[in-house]
């Protein structure tokens, strides 16, 4: 399953993904090809609260991006 979310990465702007498989769950951005992985045994515990998944989620990939965009120094 794959969804668009109404959050956008930090980095480039643009719409993040909700990727669902067998394995686990990602929250991505095509543009910038950063993901965040949860495994599908965490994720299971998120079922009753979806939208706190994928606020975490979020977040984490937005720090991951804010470190890219220091470390490469983007902006």
């Amino acid at each position: 399953m794959r969804m668009k979310l109404n959050r956008k990465c930090p980095a480039c702007r643009v719409h993040l993904d909700f990727v669902e498989k067998k394995d686990g769950v990602y929250v991505l951005c095509r543009r910038c090809h950063t993901s965040v992985y949860m495994p599908a045994e965490a994720a299971a515990e998120y079922a009753d609260d979806f939208p706190t998944m994928i606020e975490l989620m979020t977040i984490e990939l937005a720090d991951m991006a804010k470190r890219r965009i220091k470390k490469r120094g983007i902006r």
